[in-house]
């Protein structure tokens, strides 16, 4: 019987995961699959009637097997490239032909990202409980450009800390982003799980 991933992630806390990551990997897709995932789909979605040039490059931040990847490039989205901390994650990812250019990075290091290379940034079911640390979500919208497009998503056990939340309100009231869209709706459905979709815009 294979190993079920999905409960010791979230029992994982912020740590370096990879290891984790790693031994997930192979099954990753099938089990989140099975689990009904829609998060990547409702994310793409929402940021595709936001973006009037569907060839602008897209930075898919935490890709892993290029699940959202995928979702993205299925309603219209032409250049994407995938950043990830997990190797055998990525090495699945290529073998789906999604991304423009896709990297491995030490998660303990800086994110290999230039200010403004990217007018959009995803990260997709990335930042929160089991997964990347929220100082991550400064570190991504730190190198968007005026006027760039961060979209994510937090979970319900991620949303279950206050301060995932409350980094989003900072960033709309000290007037450094306007939120264009923000739903609630399924993420694993058959893991009783959802999650809040955002789309944020750099001022």
């Amino acid at each position: 019987m294979e190993k079920s991933y999905l409960k010791d992630v979230y029992d994982g806390g912020t740590n370096d995961s990879r290891e984790l990551y790693a031994s997930w990997a192979a099954t990753y897709d099938k089990e989140v699959k099975k689990n009904g995932y829609v998060t990547p789909q409702r994310v793409a979605k929402a940021l595709r009637d936001f973006v009037t040039n569907q060839s602008d490059f897209i930075l898919d931040y935490g890709c892993g097997t290029g699940l959202s990847g995928h979702a993205l490039q299925a309603v219209g989205f032409e250049n994407i490239d995938g950043l990830d901390v997990s190797q055998e994650m990525v090495s699945l990812a290529e073998e789906k032909s999604i991304y423009k250019n896709l990297r491995v990075f030490d998660p303990f290091t800086e994110i290999p990202v230039h200010s403004d290379q990217y007018k959009i940034i995803t990260a997709i079911g990335v930042i929160g409980a089991g997964a990347a640390p929220l100082q991550v979500f400064d570190s991504l919208f730190s190198l968007l450009p005026q006027n760039g497009l961060f979209a994510f998503s937090f979970n319900d056990h991620t949303l279950n800390d206050p301060n995932y939340e409350k980094k989003v309100e900072k960033y709309l009231g000290n007037g450094h982003a306007t939120i264009l869209h923000k739903s609630y709706g399924n993420h694993l459905p058959k893991a009783n799980l959802k999650s809040n979709i955002y789309i944020l815009k750099k001022l």
